[in-house]
């Protein structure tokens, strides 16, 4: 039972929700059936150890019904009416954190029952909650759509002889909410015609766009569409100053926009990051270090309180980078118990040995390495590269040769781990074996025969394609070069 759809829905919940559904299922508003109650309870209880051996059709049954016979329709039964009012739980959950959706729920029932006065009244009310709401994304032109429609709905009913401005407001509030909807999916279009070599058919962006650009100035005061316009125009263009406005206008703007839309707004810079970064243009590493700072302040990268391994990763390896030693530290250990705790200390581990090695402190490096559970495949190869940099560093040529060889072993029995990344990690390693051995022949190859073997080395380099770690690898020959010069 372990695998029953109620059960897998129920690991999804908090504690909290598990004891809010508890007490939504004793309402008799909702359920009365003393079956339903009694199995929730039970499940209550054993929360969150739904194992098979709590969970088990017998288990359960017993539980239910002490002494009985096992009839498993019947228990199936009560699976059924539970999982329906786990879904109906859900939804009523769901309702009660979109205050602006019950007002309109209750004005359509007012409505219904020519409630007029009292209709009127909270019509207000709503009017005033939304033009008080800090946010003004999509949503809040929808909303004040929904609300501008109400209130026309009421003038035809009252048919009332007065100045009505209804009418009107829905239709600024449609037009609002269809181009910012229109501009963010034309954001979203771009990105992934280039992901996914797709071609979308969406004839209305780029009048979306135009419309924008002829009354500028009007629309730079809607948050919502003045922000994506800004990033259709860096995704689609792809020049830099069109990053910076996309910036600037997300400093303009981001206090009126909710937290799932800045997560998705600063996605797009960051990958625009990236992207220039990949092209050698390094100014934007500082700009990406920028981005991650922005979204640590706000708490814009934390999922129920977690910060993810890969962000904690992807900031520490920009961090080191850019050379920015004490933030790194600092941040290291200031977020080390807001990773998830079932990949803590791997992630601290490994982060932490990376830092060592910018620091050049190579036995730190070594102790912390030896600790890094190797289960998950990018923590493998990412600690296997980092043990090879730091063999390079201390000539350990021995330790280094052995690692290589066991390395090519290593990718030769995975045969799941993709060839983009197979081919970027076995030329990191050959390749770095290589410029080892011509370092630890330096003192015994004449200058001329060191000086063929690094110009093989390059042309090697050049020729591999894909490399992992290349940016160190070059700085490495380089090194090489200035020896043969010295």
């Amino acid at each position: 039972m372990h695998n029953n759809k109620l059960i897998i829905l129920l690991k999804s919940f908090e504690r909290r929700e598990m004891t809010r559904f508890l007490e939504f299922s004793h309402s008799p508003y909702f359920n009365k059936h003393e079956g339903v109650q009694a199995l929730i309870a039970y499940l209550s209880t054993i929360f969150p150890d739904f194992s098979e051996r709590r969970c088990h059709r017998e288990v359960i049954f017993r539980e239910l019904f002490p002494g009985q016979p096992h009839v498993q329709s019947q228990l199936a039964l009560l699976f059924t009416y539970a999982s329906r009012l786990a879904e109906q739980f859900l939804a009523i959950e769901q309702l009660e954190e979109e205050p602006q959706n019950q007002e309109l729920l209750l004005l359509r029932r007012l409505r219904a029952r020519q409630q007029y006065k009292r209709y009127e009244k909270a019509l207000k009310a709503a009017e005033e909650q939304a033009r008080q709401a800090a946010f003004r994304d999509s949503n809040w032109y929808y909303h004040k759509y929904q609300l501008a429609t109400e209130a026309d709905y009421f003038y035809t009913l009252t048919a009332e002889r007065r100045t009505d401005s209804s009418l009107e407001q829905k239709q600024l509030a449609l037009d609002h909410f269809y181009l910012a909807e229109k501009l963010r999916d034309a954001c979203e279009m771009e990105v992934r015609s280039h992901i996914l070599k797709l071609h979308y058919a969406h004839p209305l962006a780029e009048w979306a766009v135009q419309e924008v650009e002829r009354e500028l100035e009007t629309y730079s005061q809607e948050p919502a569409i003045a922000m994506y316009y800004r990033l259709y125009r860096m995704i689609s263009e792809g020049e830099t100053t069109r990053y910076f406005e996309a910036r600037q206008a997300l400093e303009d703007y981001q206090a009126f926009l909710p937290a799932p839309e800045l997560k998705a707004i600063y996605n797009y810079l960051q990958n625009y990051c990236i992207q220039q970064i990949n092209k050698g243009e390094e100014a934007f590493l500082k700009e990406i270090f920028r981005l991650y700072q922005a979204q640590l302040d706000r708490e814009l990268l934390l999922e129920s309180g977690h910060l993810s391994e890969w962000h904690y990763k992807n900031i520490v390896t920009t961090a080191l980078r850019l050379q920015e030693m004490q933030w790194v530290q600092q941040f290291i250990e200031a977020f080390r118990e807001k990773l998830p705790p079932e990949v803590r200390d791997n992630a601290y581990r490994f982060n932490l040995a990376s830092f060592y090695y910018a620091a050049r402190q190579y036995s730190e490096v070594l102790r912390l390495l030896t600790q890094v559970e190797y289960s998950d495949l990018r923590y493998n190869l990412g600690a296997k590269a980092l043990l090879l940099r730091t063999y390079y560093d201390l000539e350990e040529y021995e330790a280094l040769h052995s690692l290589t060889e066991s390395f090519k072993q290593y990718l030769h029995r995975n045969k799941l781990m993709a060839d983009l990344r197979r081919q970027g990690y076995y030329n990191l390693f050959m390749l770095t074996r290589r410029a080892a051995q011509l370092r630890s022949n330096l003192d015994y190859f004449s200058t001329d025969r060191s000086r063929k073997e690094l110009q093989k080395l390059q042309e090697s380099i050049t020729r591999a394609g894909a490399i992992f770690n290349k940016g160190w690898l070059l700085e490495k020959v380089e090194e090489l070069v200035e020896m043969l010069r010295s």
